[in-house]
């Protein structure tokens, strides 16, 4: 019992410092002139820079271009190229519209001259409307769910797999079948999430920590479905995948140091690209949040065309 309690507050503060890095890092964006903006290089879990981490990065530059008060209620995005984590990210943005309700934003963000990934932000100010939501599934209470460091560290020790992504500075809990689980899934997952520490009331902050940890499991409802090791694919063994586009619309202010749970499904795959949508309820059955994306994935040897 002591050791598990050991090993439970251990990857809390692996988490919790992969956190501070992270709120560091995505602060210190820099405007270098002409709505540009720049940001270091910086440490990686990946051999490859995480798509949420691009998009955080590029809500930042983004909403230090549009007036106090409006806040983004969509999100829209090309992953382009593979982000190179030794080298530093460039993100240059467009201010496409202002109107009395709204301001939408182009962002790209670049590497070594080349475009990486292509945003499309749209931020509004509040006002008042038509409300509905459908009902939040129900789910065993967060605290009663394992989370997944934990579950990788029992199954694997220090040998974790290359690219498992411990420690994430989010806390994820599968409800459901897990992505690494032998057997075939049918696709519908219920996942919590949180990061550990409190944090301030600054709704960017938490906004942008929410685009990062969206993108974490929306490839795992589309690979269960089907006979591929998650030890082979994160490793690049015999598959190479990747996200080919991401898109977010927030309902309602989000949280990112409270629980939410992500209902998510995989309703097509075709192509060797895999289609998931995704919401987000919080504790009070609020759905504060929907997702969709499209993933790539080929055998090794096929054509990828990333």
């Amino acid at each position: 019992m002591a050791e598990d309690l050991a090993r439970t507050e251990n990857a809390r503060q692996d988490r919790a410092a992969s956190l501070r890095r992270l709120i560091a890092r995505i602060g210190q964006i820099v405007p270098v002139g002409n709505d540009r903006f720049e940001v270091p290089v910086g440490d990686s879990v990946f051999d490859r820079i995480y798509g949420g981490h691009l998009l955080a990065e590029a809500l930042m530059a983004a909403a230090a271009t549009v007036a106090e008060g409006r806040v983004m209620h969509s999100m829209h995005c090309y992953f382009l190229r593979l982000g190179d984590p030794s080298l530093a990210v460039s993100y240059s943005v467009e201010r496409l519209r202002d109107t009395r309700g709204f301001s939408v934003r182009q962002v790209r963000a670049e590497q070594a001259g080349k475009t990486v990934t292509h945003v499309t932000f749209s931020f509004a100010g509040p006002s008042e409307g038509m409300t509905h939501q459908w009902r939040m599934p129900d789910a065993p209470d967060p605290e009663s769910v394992p989370s997944r460091d934990i579950e990788l560290m029992e199954m694997h020790g220090a040998e974790l797999p290359v690219n498992a992504g411990v420690p994430w500075p989010v806390d994820v809990r599968h409800i459901d079948q897990r992505p690494w689980d032998p057997t075939i899934g049918d696709g519908h997952h219920r996942i919590w999430m949180r990061v550990d520490e409190r944090l301030p009331d600054d709704p960017l902050l938490h906004t942008a920590l929410f685009v990062y940890a969206s993108d974490i499991t929306m490839a795992d409802a589309v690979t269960v479905q089907h006979p591929i090791r998650w030890e082979d694919l994160i490793a690049g063994r015999g598959y190479f995948g990747a996200s080919l586009d991401h898109a977010i619309w927030l309902h309602a202010p989000v949280r990112a140091d409270e629980w939410l749970l992500h209902v998510q499904e995989s309703s097509r795959a075709a192509d060797g690209r895999g289609f998931t949508t995704g919401r987000f309820f919080d504790r009070a059955g609020t759905l504060v949040a929907s997702v969709a994306q499209e993933i790539f994935i080929r055998k090794a040897g096929e054509e990828s065309g990333k």
